[in-house]
Protein backbone atom coordinates (compact mmCIF):
# COMPACT_ATOMS: atom_id res chain seq x y z
CA UNK A 1 0.00 0.00 0.00
CA UNK A 2 2.77 2.29 0.61
CA UNK A 3 3.86 1.88 -3.54
CA UNK A 4 0.38 2.60 -4.29
CA UNK A 5 -0.01 5.98 -2.00
CA UNK A 6 3.41 7.47 -3.29
CA UNK A 7 2.31 7.08 -7.01
CA UNK A 8 -0.79 9.04 -5.71
CA UNK A 9 1.00 11.35 -3.97
CA UNK A 10 3.60 11.69 -7.68
CA UNK A 11 0.12 12.41 -9.48
CA UNK A 12 -1.35 14.78 -6.72
CA UNK A 13 1.61 17.36 -5.81
CA UNK A 14 4.30 19.18 -8.16
CA UNK A 15 4.50 19.53 -12.13
CA UNK A 16 7.74 19.04 -11.87
CA UNK A 17 7.70 15.12 -12.66
CA UNK A 18 5.35 15.79 -15.54
CA UNK A 19 6.99 14.71 -19.14
CA UNK A 20 4.85 15.50 -22.01
CA UNK A 21 5.16 13.55 -25.14
CA UNK A 22 3.06 13.35 -28.35
CA UNK A 23 -0.12 11.31 -27.76
CA UNK A 24 -0.26 8.34 -30.20
CA UNK A 25 -3.32 9.02 -32.76
CA UNK A 26 -3.55 5.60 -34.46
CA UNK A 27 -2.19 1.96 -34.05
CA UNK A 28 -3.75 -1.71 -34.50
CA UNK A 29 -6.26 -1.17 -32.16
CA UNK A 30 -6.77 2.48 -30.75
CA UNK A 31 -7.99 4.60 -33.30
CA UNK A 32 -7.99 7.83 -31.56
CA UNK A 33 -10.73 9.66 -33.85
CA UNK A 34 -10.84 13.14 -31.64
CA UNK A 35 -9.57 14.50 -28.23
CA UNK A 36 -10.12 17.78 -26.04
CA UNK A 37 -8.27 19.76 -23.82
CA UNK A 38 -9.76 20.18 -20.73
CA UNK A 39 -6.90 21.80 -18.94
CA UNK A 40 -7.53 24.61 -16.33
CA UNK A 41 -5.56 27.87 -16.74
CA UNK A 42 -2.28 26.82 -14.70
CA UNK A 43 -0.58 29.72 -12.83
CA UNK A 44 1.51 27.84 -10.21
CA UNK A 45 1.58 25.07 -7.55
CA UNK A 46 0.08 21.80 -8.17
CA UNK A 47 -1.07 20.25 -11.29
CA UNK A 48 -5.05 20.40 -11.28
CA UNK A 49 -5.72 16.65 -11.34
CA UNK A 50 -8.89 15.28 -13.26
CA UNK A 51 -10.89 12.55 -11.24
CA UNK A 52 -13.96 12.88 -13.25
CA UNK A 53 -15.35 10.55 -16.35
CA UNK A 54 -17.32 10.78 -19.51
CA UNK A 55 -20.30 9.42 -20.32
CA UNK A 56 -22.09 8.42 -23.99
CA UNK A 57 -25.67 8.92 -24.24
CA UNK A 58 -27.75 8.84 -27.49
CA UNK A 59 -24.73 9.66 -29.74
CA UNK A 60 -23.65 12.60 -27.05
CA UNK A 61 -20.54 12.81 -25.00
CA UNK A 62 -20.66 14.72 -22.02
CA UNK A 63 -17.58 15.67 -19.99
CA UNK A 64 -17.41 18.43 -17.06
CA UNK A 65 -14.31 20.48 -16.26
CA UNK A 66 -12.33 21.45 -13.18
CA UNK A 67 -12.55 25.51 -15.02
CA UNK A 68 -16.24 24.32 -13.83
CA UNK A 69 -18.00 23.59 -17.43
CA UNK A 70 -20.58 20.85 -19.15
CA UNK A 71 -20.20 20.34 -22.32
CA UNK A 72 -21.79 18.29 -24.63
CA UNK A 73 -20.08 16.75 -27.52
CA UNK A 74 -21.08 15.27 -31.35
CA UNK A 75 -19.40 11.78 -31.03
CA UNK A 76 -18.63 11.08 -34.22
CA UNK A 77 -16.92 14.73 -34.87
CA UNK A 78 -16.06 16.23 -31.57
CA UNK A 79 -18.50 19.00 -32.51
CA UNK A 80 -19.64 20.56 -29.37
CA UNK A 81 -22.89 20.96 -29.34
CA UNK A 82 -23.45 22.72 -25.95
CA UNK A 83 -22.09 23.87 -22.78
CA UNK A 84 -23.04 25.37 -19.58
CA UNK A 85 -20.58 27.31 -16.58
CA UNK A 86 -21.73 25.86 -13.51
CA UNK A 87 -19.59 28.12 -11.70
CA UNK A 88 -18.13 24.87 -9.51
CA UNK A 89 -15.21 22.52 -10.42
CA UNK A 90 -16.94 19.11 -11.97
CA UNK A 91 -15.33 15.97 -11.25
CA UNK A 92 -17.79 13.98 -11.11
CA UNK A 93 -19.55 11.67 -13.98
CA UNK A 94 -23.32 12.79 -15.12
CA UNK A 95 -26.37 9.91 -14.71
CA UNK A 96 -28.97 10.13 -17.43
CA UNK A 97 -33.01 9.59 -16.52
CA UNK A 98 -35.71 10.01 -19.15
CA UNK A 99 -34.49 12.81 -21.15
CA UNK A 100 -32.21 14.74 -18.62
CA UNK A 101 -28.31 14.44 -17.77
CA UNK A 102 -27.36 14.62 -13.70
CA UNK A 103 -24.38 15.44 -12.52
CA UNK A 104 -22.61 17.76 -9.49
CA UNK A 105 -20.15 19.84 -7.88
CA UNK A 106 -17.25 20.20 -6.16
CA UNK A 107 -19.56 23.38 -4.18
CA UNK A 108 -22.40 20.53 -3.57
CA UNK A 109 -24.70 21.70 -6.15
CA UNK A 110 -26.31 19.52 -7.92
CA UNK A 111 -27.44 20.09 -11.36
CA UNK A 112 -30.09 18.35 -13.79
CA UNK A 113 -30.13 19.37 -17.44
CA UNK A 114 -32.29 18.44 -20.93
CA UNK A 115 -29.19 15.92 -22.77
CA UNK A 116 -29.59 18.02 -25.81
CA UNK A 117 -30.10 21.46 -25.21
CA UNK A 118 -28.64 22.15 -21.62
CA UNK A 119 -31.37 23.72 -20.49
CA UNK A 120 -31.84 23.65 -16.73
CA UNK A 121 -34.70 21.55 -15.33
CA UNK A 122 -33.65 22.56 -11.82
CA UNK A 123 -30.44 22.59 -9.61
CA UNK A 124 -30.41 21.68 -5.36
CA UNK A 125 -27.67 22.42 -2.90
CA UNK A 126 -26.55 18.98 -1.49
CA UNK A 127 -24.18 20.76 1.02
CA UNK A 128 -20.68 18.27 -0.10
CA UNK A 129 -18.97 18.18 -3.08
CA UNK A 130 -20.16 15.76 -5.49
CA UNK A 131 -17.72 13.23 -6.75
CA UNK A 132 -19.49 10.22 -7.75
CA UNK A 133 -22.05 9.26 -10.42
CA UNK A 134 -25.48 9.56 -9.12
CA UNK A 135 -27.91 6.48 -9.34
CA UNK A 136 -31.02 6.29 -10.89
CA UNK A 137 -34.07 3.91 -9.74
CA UNK A 138 -37.86 3.95 -10.52
CA UNK A 139 -37.71 7.37 -10.31
CA UNK A 140 -35.44 7.87 -7.30
CA UNK A 141 -31.92 9.49 -7.10
CA UNK A 142 -29.33 8.13 -4.92
CA UNK A 143 -26.13 10.24 -4.63
CA UNK A 144 -22.92 9.25 -2.22
CA UNK A 145 -21.56 13.28 -1.63
CA UNK A 146 -17.77 13.60 -0.46
CA UNK A 147 -18.89 14.70 3.20
CA UNK A 148 -19.89 10.96 4.14
CA UNK A 149 -23.51 11.94 3.32
CA UNK A 150 -25.87 9.56 0.98
CA UNK A 151 -28.68 11.44 -0.53
CA UNK A 152 -32.27 10.10 -1.48
CA UNK A 153 -33.85 12.82 -3.95
CA UNK A 154 -37.21 12.63 -6.28
CA UNK A 155 -35.80 12.51 -9.54
CA UNK A 156 -38.27 14.89 -10.92
CA UNK A 157 -38.23 17.20 -8.52
CA UNK A 158 -34.81 17.32 -6.24
CA UNK A 159 -36.87 17.11 -2.69
CA UNK A 160 -34.72 15.47 -0.64
CA UNK A 161 -36.76 12.24 0.89
CA UNK A 162 -33.96 11.57 3.50
CA UNK A 163 -29.91 11.37 4.35
CA UNK A 164 -27.54 9.68 5.75
CA UNK A 165 -24.77 11.18 7.17
CA UNK A 166 -21.99 8.74 8.28
CA UNK A 167 -19.75 9.76 11.84
CA UNK A 168 -16.00 9.06 9.88
CA UNK A 169 -13.23 9.45 12.37
CA UNK A 170 -10.32 8.42 9.69
CA UNK A 171 -8.55 11.93 8.30
CA UNK A 172 -6.00 10.43 5.88
CA UNK A 173 -8.53 8.75 2.93
CA UNK A 174 -7.48 7.66 -0.46
CA UNK A 175 -10.64 10.60 -1.19
CA UNK A 176 -12.58 8.67 -3.92
CA UNK A 177 -16.16 7.76 -3.13
CA UNK A 178 -18.07 4.51 -4.28
CA UNK A 179 -21.33 4.49 -6.31
CA UNK A 180 -23.79 2.77 -4.40
CA UNK A 181 -25.61 -0.46 -5.34
CA UNK A 182 -29.28 -1.18 -5.37
CA UNK A 183 -30.09 -4.62 -4.37
CA UNK A 184 -34.12 -5.02 -3.83
CA UNK A 185 -34.80 -2.67 -1.01
CA UNK A 186 -31.37 -1.68 -0.20
CA UNK A 187 -28.74 0.89 -1.07
CA UNK A 188 -25.09 -0.75 -0.69
CA UNK A 189 -22.53 2.16 -0.13
CA UNK A 190 -18.99 2.01 0.76
CA UNK A 191 -17.69 4.65 3.80
CA UNK A 192 -14.45 5.93 4.34
CA UNK A 193 -13.70 4.26 7.84
CA UNK A 194 -13.40 0.71 5.97
CA UNK A 195 -16.99 -0.38 6.70
CA UNK A 196 -19.22 -1.46 3.68
CA UNK A 197 -22.80 -0.91 4.51
CA UNK A 198 -26.84 -1.20 3.75
CA UNK A 199 -29.36 1.22 3.87
CA UNK A 200 -33.49 1.00 3.52
CA UNK A 201 -34.28 2.30 0.18
CA UNK A 202 -37.76 3.81 1.82
CA UNK A 203 -36.36 5.49 4.76
CA UNK A 204 -32.44 5.34 5.21
CA UNK A 205 -31.94 3.19 8.40
CA UNK A 206 -29.00 1.12 8.53
CA UNK A 207 -29.78 -2.37 8.27
CA UNK A 208 -25.95 -3.70 8.84
CA UNK A 209 -22.79 -2.64 8.44
CA UNK A 210 -19.49 -5.06 7.67
CA UNK A 211 -15.82 -3.61 8.33
CA UNK A 212 -13.98 -4.93 4.73
CA UNK A 213 -10.19 -3.56 6.17
CA UNK A 214 -8.36 -2.99 9.35
CA UNK A 215 -5.28 -0.70 8.03
CA UNK A 216 -5.12 2.63 10.09
CA UNK A 217 -5.64 4.87 7.23
CA UNK A 218 -6.27 4.64 3.29
CA UNK A 219 -9.40 2.57 4.45
CA UNK A 220 -11.98 3.65 2.13
CA UNK A 221 -14.65 1.26 0.66
CA UNK A 222 -14.88 3.03 -2.85
CA UNK A 223 -14.58 0.38 -4.78
CA UNK A 224 -18.07 0.14 -7.05
CA UNK A 225 -19.84 -2.61 -5.35
CA UNK A 226 -21.20 -5.07 -8.05
CA UNK A 227 -22.95 -8.35 -7.48
CA UNK A 228 -21.63 -12.19 -8.55
CA UNK A 229 -23.05 -15.26 -7.64
CA UNK A 230 -25.35 -13.63 -5.73
CA UNK A 231 -23.01 -11.80 -3.70
CA UNK A 232 -21.96 -8.51 -3.22
CA UNK A 233 -18.44 -7.88 -4.03
CA UNK A 234 -16.49 -5.16 -2.87
CA UNK A 235 -13.04 -3.90 -1.23
CA UNK A 236 -10.47 -1.20 -0.16
CA UNK A 237 -7.53 -0.68 -1.93
CA UNK A 238 -5.81 -1.13 0.98
CA UNK A 239 -7.08 -4.18 2.21
CA UNK A 240 -8.15 -7.76 0.27
CA UNK A 241 -11.39 -7.70 -2.30
CA UNK A 242 -14.35 -9.79 -0.75
CA UNK A 243 -17.89 -11.25 -1.43
CA UNK A 244 -20.78 -10.51 1.01
CA UNK A 245 -23.60 -12.06 1.50
CA UNK A 246 -26.40 -9.20 0.81
CA UNK A 247 -28.82 -10.30 3.31
CA UNK A 248 -27.27 -10.50 6.35
CA UNK A 249 -23.33 -8.49 5.31
CA UNK A 250 -21.15 -11.31 6.71
CA UNK A 251 -18.07 -11.71 4.25
CA UNK A 252 -18.61 -15.09 2.70
CA UNK A 253 -15.47 -15.13 0.62
CA UNK A 254 -12.10 -13.46 0.54
CA UNK A 255 -10.58 -13.11 -2.55
CA UNK A 256 -6.68 -12.78 -2.14
CA UNK A 257 -6.05 -9.56 -4.07
CA UNK A 258 -5.85 -6.18 -3.57
CA UNK A 259 -7.06 -3.71 -6.32
CA UNK A 260 -7.99 0.36 -6.94
CA UNK A 261 -9.65 -0.72 -10.38
CA UNK A 262 -13.20 -1.64 -9.83
CA UNK A 263 -13.84 -5.36 -10.40
CA UNK A 264 -15.34 -6.10 -13.81
CA UNK A 265 -17.76 -9.50 -13.82
CA UNK A 266 -17.62 -11.77 -17.05
CA UNK A 267 -20.63 -14.60 -16.22
CA UNK A 268 -18.97 -16.63 -13.40
CA UNK A 269 -15.52 -14.91 -13.37
CA UNK A 270 -13.87 -11.71 -11.80
CA UNK A 271 -11.30 -10.04 -13.84
CA UNK A 272 -9.33 -7.82 -11.56
CA UNK A 273 -6.40 -5.11 -12.06
CA UNK A 274 -4.14 -5.34 -9.12
CA UNK A 275 -2.02 -3.45 -7.16
CA UNK A 276 0.73 -5.06 -8.24
CA UNK A 277 0.03 -3.90 -12.54
CA UNK A 278 -1.35 -7.48 -12.84
CA UNK A 279 -4.66 -8.59 -14.68
CA UNK A 280 -6.14 -11.66 -12.35
CA UNK A 281 -8.98 -14.05 -13.47
CA UNK A 282 -10.69 -15.38 -10.84
CA UNK A 283 -13.92 -18.05 -10.01
CA UNK A 284 -16.39 -17.12 -7.93
CA UNK A 285 -14.99 -19.72 -5.31
CA UNK A 286 -12.17 -17.00 -5.37
CA UNK A 287 -9.85 -19.75 -7.28
CA UNK A 288 -7.44 -17.83 -9.72
CA UNK A 289 -7.58 -19.53 -13.34
CA UNK A 290 -5.23 -17.06 -14.77
CA UNK A 291 -2.72 -13.94 -14.12
CA UNK A 292 -0.46 -12.36 -16.28
CA UNK A 293 1.64 -8.86 -15.23
CA UNK A 294 1.18 -6.14 -17.76
CA UNK A 295 2.64 -3.09 -15.85
CA UNK A 296 5.34 -2.54 -13.48
CA UNK A 297 2.59 0.43 -11.52
CA UNK A 298 -1.08 0.15 -10.27
CA UNK A 299 -3.83 -0.84 -12.40
CA UNK A 300 -6.46 1.47 -12.32
CA UNK A 301 -9.25 0.80 -14.44
CA UNK A 302 -10.11 -1.93 -16.37
CA UNK A 303 -13.41 -2.40 -18.75
CA UNK A 304 -14.59 -5.20 -21.63
CA UNK A 305 -14.52 -3.56 -25.54
CA UNK A 306 -14.94 -5.21 -28.72
CA UNK A 307 -14.36 -8.76 -27.11
CA UNK A 308 -11.08 -6.78 -25.51
CA UNK A 309 -9.99 -6.23 -22.24
CA UNK A 310 -8.87 -2.08 -21.65
CA UNK A 311 -6.74 -1.81 -19.19
CA UNK A 312 -5.66 1.27 -17.60
CA UNK A 313 -2.53 1.63 -15.64
CA UNK A 314 -0.23 4.63 -13.41
CA UNK A 315 2.52 4.38 -15.98
CA UNK A 316 0.44 6.81 -18.28
CA UNK A 317 -0.44 3.94 -20.47
CA UNK A 318 -4.03 2.23 -21.60
CA UNK A 319 -3.27 -1.23 -23.18
CA UNK A 320 -5.37 -3.20 -25.12
CA UNK A 321 -5.04 -7.43 -23.27
CA UNK A 322 -6.19 -10.52 -25.46
CA UNK A 323 -8.64 -11.45 -22.79
CA UNK A 324 -7.79 -15.83 -23.57
CA UNK A 325 -3.94 -15.07 -23.37
CA UNK A 326 -4.17 -12.06 -21.46
CA UNK A 327 -1.39 -10.86 -23.97
CA UNK A 328 -1.31 -6.80 -24.94
CA UNK A 329 -1.89 -6.55 -28.37
CA UNK A 330 -1.68 -3.00 -28.22
CA UNK A 331 -1.25 0.48 -26.18
CA UNK A 332 -2.20 4.23 -26.11
CA UNK A 333 -0.05 6.31 -24.64
CA UNK A 334 -1.74 9.21 -22.76
CA UNK A 335 0.94 11.96 -23.36
CA UNK A 336 2.37 12.50 -19.88
CA UNK A 337 4.29 10.55 -17.52
CA UNK A 338 2.60 8.93 -14.73
CA UNK A 339 -0.89 10.09 -16.35
CA UNK A 340 -3.69 7.95 -14.97
CA UNK A 341 -7.76 7.17 -15.68
CA UNK A 342 -8.76 7.77 -11.71
CA UNK A 343 -12.71 7.10 -12.77
CA UNK A 344 -14.22 4.84 -15.62
CA UNK A 345 -12.88 3.79 -18.50
CA UNK A 346 -16.71 4.27 -20.99
CA UNK A 347 -17.59 1.93 -23.69
CA UNK A 348 -20.54 1.87 -25.85
CA UNK A 349 -20.85 -0.91 -28.63
CA UNK A 350 -18.84 1.46 -31.11
CA UNK A 351 -17.30 4.04 -29.03
CA UNK A 352 -14.45 3.78 -25.77
CA UNK A 353 -14.05 7.46 -24.03
CA UNK A 354 -11.81 8.32 -21.17
CA UNK A 355 -10.63 11.08 -19.12
CA UNK A 356 -6.91 11.08 -18.16
CA UNK A 357 -5.91 13.02 -15.01
CA UNK A 358 -4.30 15.95 -17.28
CA UNK A 359 -7.69 16.74 -18.35
CA UNK A 360 -7.28 15.47 -21.58
CA UNK A 361 -10.67 13.72 -23.02
CA UNK A 362 -10.11 10.87 -25.88
CA UNK A 363 -12.86 9.46 -27.73
CA UNK A 364 -12.09 6.20 -29.65
CA UNK A 365 -13.34 3.80 -32.06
Amino acid sequence: MKYLFLILISLLMGCGTFKPHAPEKHTAFFNNIWSKNLDSEFVSGNLPIGLGAPRIFNDIVYMGSLDGVMSAYDVESGRLMWSENDSTPLNGPVEFFQDHVVYGGQSGRLFVRHYLTGKLKYAIDLAAPVESAPVFHNGHLFIYLRGHQLVHLDAETGKIIWVYKRAVPVTTTLQRTTKPLIIGNKVIVGFADGFLGALSMDEGLLLWETKLVDSSKFVDVDLNPVVAGGMIISGSPSGELKAINPESGAVARTFGVSVMAHPLVRGEQLILGSNDGEIVIMNLNGDTLKKVKVSKQSISAITWWKQTLIVASFDGKVRAVDPLTLNVIDQFNLGYDYSAIFSDLVTTDDYLALYSSRNRLYLFQ
